[in-house]
């Protein structure tokens, strides 16, 4: 199990704006043209305190149907969480748009389990394994028993009425599939 908080965490300002425009929401109508936005992201990325947990699991393993997005070689699960930064963020930048929120809180998360799984697949890669696309672990016995494997108390993550606590948090599962070898002609 590696647990690494307190990374540097950076949100791209082009990824915020491509989903703000997705949920129909205009940042520079907002007040949020590219360079406030860009301060604005610098500033929140230094109040966030990201952290992540994750481990590998082999086969067999008890809980595999209920975790594992596919059957493989073995699955990892990763608990990512941006601690209560966010909550208080949202005090000190009143000014940004309620809608904004989500997007930011989403985009940060991504971007946790993005560097936690870019770890995961050069350990996959040495064992000639390839991750398979990144699943949430969305139901309440799957958080439960994916807090429990983790131990998402280090974190300060806890499973509250089915859902992770503090609210900015997100577990995945990833499996490990054996590299396909490449036929070649004869």
């Amino acid at each position: 199990m590696r647990k690494i908080k307190g990374f540097k965490l950076v949100l791209r300002p082009h990824e915020v704006r491509r989903r703000a425009k997705k949920a129909g929401l205009d940042l520079d109508a907002a007040g949020l043209p590219e360079p406030v936005l860009l301060k604005t992201l610098e500033r929140l990325a230094r109040v966030l305190v990201p952290g992540v947990i994750f481990d590998t699991f082999g086969v067999p393993d008890p809980d595999q149907p209920l975790l594992s997005p596919m059957p493989g070689l073995a699955y990892s699960l990763i608990l990512a969480t941006l601690g209560e930064g966010l909550s208080s963020a949202r005090a000190t930048e009143a000014a940004l748009p309620e809608a904004l929120w989500p997007i930011l809180e989403e985009t940060a998360l991504d971007e946790c389990v993005r560097f936690a799984s870019g770890l995961l697949a050069d350990e996959a890669a040495k064992d000639n394994c390839e991750l398979s696309p990144i699943s949430p672990v969305v139901s309440c016995d799957a958080l439960s028993a994916a807090a429990r494997k983790l131990d998402a108390s280090k974190l300060g993550v806890a499973v509250v009425d089915g859902r992770l606590a503090p609210a900015a948090s997100l577990a995945v599962s990833l499996s490990w599939l054996a590299k396909s070898k490449a036929k070649g002609r004869k």
